[in-house]
């Protein structure tokens, strides 16, 4: 049975939130579904429309408490106009606004929160004003469902489906060269934290590994990266790439995906657009462990799954891909099958409806 569906989120960027709205929304329109997108503005809005997604022009993000409201008005004449079966919120800020247009406008629509992670210190908080609401929520991973739970949402209104995954022409091979390329892939934020990164490079370099490193994505951390590596006297070896939207050239370059998020305890959530990317590239990865990483990068299977903050781990991991072409083979590949297992465009869709049928 089909459904019109409207996913509702900021689509300003290219960052994690941006691609996995418009990758599911791409699904869900290509099994038949109604989508609208109302959202901000952005890089993604013109192939979305494209697809044939409907857009509205909402944007929670501007303007304050007056914006708030204001968008809160406006989704509330689109959700009359349109009378969806679900809206499906991609940020937290939104949910109350949509939940209460929702309760106006068109009480039988069911309102779904997909959770990409909070503050630690706003989960009891979500669980307890988002259960009011009737809403429903989806985990972007099992560790964010169970956390949920953990933090008093009931648990027979959240379940969990990971990211619809980006379409990949061909897996390349990777360019022959006499170095082993290293690569980040996310934005340039402080919780992402390529600075420390960029210090673990700088003791590998120290060590003679014969390694360069490509540093992937956009933020505001840019200048204070570059600087850093300056100072570091590694800047002759570290190439900034911006933003990028080419994932095939990209990873036909990058011999080893490299991730240290400064995510411990509840901070963080799901395993990240970067670790699915790099499976489907077979390419290995080496990662600090937070969130649901470790249901994708089985340590010493699928990747390197290594304690967070333990850098001499993380050196000797990538020190035995450097050295191992082989084993960079037979890990990207593992990644790869079972990414491509648990991400299958049949396993994200039987997911995302099972959940909408909660």
């Amino acid at each position: 049975m089909t459904k019109k569906i409207v996913l509702t989120s900021a689509m300003d960027g290219l960052g994690g939130t941006e691609n996995a709205t418009f990758r599911l929304g791409r699904l869900l329109k290509a099994r038949g579904h109604d989508i609208i997108l109302a959202s901000s503005d952005g890089p993604l809005i013109k192939e979305a429309k494209e697809l044939g997604i409907r857009w509205f022009p909402i944007d929670f993000y501007q303007g304050g408490k007056a914006g708030y409201i204001k968008a809160m008005f406006a989704y509330m004449k689109m959700l009359r106009q349109e009378k969806p079966d679900v809206v499906h919120c991609q940020m937290a800020r939104i949910v109350p606004a949509c939940a209460v247009a929702a309760k106006i406008a068109s009480p039988k629509t069911k309102v779904f929160y997909h959770a990409r992670g909070l503050d630690p210190q706003t989960y009891p908080k979500i669980a307890k004003l988002f259960d009011k609401l009737g809403v429903y929520i989806i985990g972007n991973c099992k560790h964010e469902q169970q956390k949920l739970i953990r933090h008093g949402f009931p648990a027979e209104r959240v379940t969990y489906t990971y990211n619809a995954l980006h379409k990949v022409d061909y897996v390349p091979e990777k360019t022959q060269k006499d170095y082993v390329m290293l690569g980040t892939l996310s934005r340039l934020d402080t919780v992402r934290a390529v600075h420390l990164m960029l210090d673990i490079f700088k003791k590998m370099i120290d060590r003679g590994l014969p390694v360069r490193l490509n540093i992937a994505g956009i933020g505001e951390e840019m200048e204070n990266l570059k600087a850093q590596a300056e100072r570091l006297q590694i800047d002759d070896k570290v190439t900034f790439l911006g933003g990028v939207r080419d994932l095939t050239g990209y990873f036909k370059e990058v011999d080893i995906l490299v991730n240290t998020p400064h995510c411990i305890g509840d901070h963080g959530a799901g395993v990240g657009n970067n670790i699915l990317e790099s499976g489907l590239y077979d390419t290995p990865v080496v990662t600090y462990d937070m969130a649901g990483i470790s249901e994708m990068v089985i340590n010493g299977q699928t990747g390197f799954c290594i304690p967070f903050g333990d850098e001499e781990q993380f050196i000797g991991a990538v020190e035995q891909l450097v050295h191992n072409p082989a084993l960079r083979q037979q890990i990207g590949k593992a990644l790869h099958e079972h990414v491509a297992r648990l991400c299958s465009d049949d396993e994200i869709y039987r997911t995302t409806m099972a959940a909408y049928d909660m």
